[in-house]
């Protein structure tokens, strides 16, 4: 081969290699836009306790109905989510309840949390639940329920906002005050109920409380008929890691109990603290 042909072949080589790594480039970026669309669906789903339509699902992710359908058809396929035939609506499938389950196993402060949980509950005969604050929503992973034959059910793996709600509310007000006024500013603070604190500076001022007190109460802010009362766990520097609350049906939520409830929490969450690493 002559010198002029290879330099040839070097130029056109060079050419198609530049072609496949712009095309690869454009693949990668189309991949990624596709996962965040099926997360977006996957949060969706989780977000709400009954099945959602394609109309909705398109609505609350933003995506067009062709988007989302293929999408879910892709779902549904690898039993991250499912389909009812009869109405052809979707919720989550089996495979994020493993994921999930996988997940709490690897969390050591649900091991902590779990005795101090029991005796709370013991001593209250109401249920313990323990939260996690993961971006701007909070999660119940973990409860010890009562022994009373009324209570409440708790919402395990649902993302609840972090102003509505006693649990939500010590988590938030964990939040430096920077934090706390960016969360205020891209926070559409939603009244789920007329006792909802959706009104910020209600929310500031009871934040500034909580901070002082460790405690927080709610009244069927985001559960109806559900009372809670919540602290936070705090490590050795302070820093707000989780939350507990006791769930108290409003049959039973006197002030006495209510009282003790804080109390067996502040306890409790104390304890823990000084247990974490």
């Amino acid at each position: 081969m002559t010198r002029g042909k290879q330099a040839v072949v070097r130029k056109n080589s060079t050419a198609k290699v530049g072609k496949a790594r712009k095309t690869g480039g454009k693949d990668d970026t189309a991949s990624i836009e596709t996962v965040e669309r099926a997360a977006r669906i996957l949060f969706a789903l989780g977000a709400t306790s009954r099945p959602s339509t394609l109309v909705e699902i398109a609505a609350r992710t933003r995506l067009s109905k062709p988007t989302a359908f293929r999408i879910l058809a892709t779902l549904v396929a690898d039993g991250l989510a499912v389909q009812n035939p009869q109405n052809a609506s979707y919720a989550l499938g089996v495979v994020p309840l493993q994921l999930g389950s996988a997940v709490l196993r690897d969390l050591p402060i649900r091991e902590q949390s779990r005795p101090v949980m029991q005796a709370i509950s013991d001593r209250v005969n109401e249920t313990v639940v323990l939260s996690l604050r993961e971006g701007d929503r909070r999660f119940n992973i973990d409860s010890y329920e009562a022994t009373n034959a009324i209570g409440q059910t708790q919402q395990i793996g649902i993302g609840i906002p972090l102003y509505a709600g006693a649990a939500s509310r010590v988590l938030l007000a964990g939040l430096s005050d920077e934090e706390l006024e960016s969360y205020l500013t891209r926070t559409d603070l939603v009244a789920y109920s007329s006792t909802t604190f959706n009104e910020p500076d209600k929310l500031r001022a009871e934040v500034a409380r909580i901070r002082r007190e460790n405690y927080a109460i709610s009244s069927a802010e985001f559960t109806p008929g559900g009372h809670a009362v919540a602290a936070a766990i705090k490590d050795a520097s302070g820093h707000s890691v989780a939350a507990l609350h006791i769930s108290i049906p409003r049959s039973r939520a006197a002030p006495e109990l209510i009282r003790n409830c804080i109390e067996q929490l502040q306890i409790g969450v104390d304890a823990i603290g000084r247990a974490l690493p």
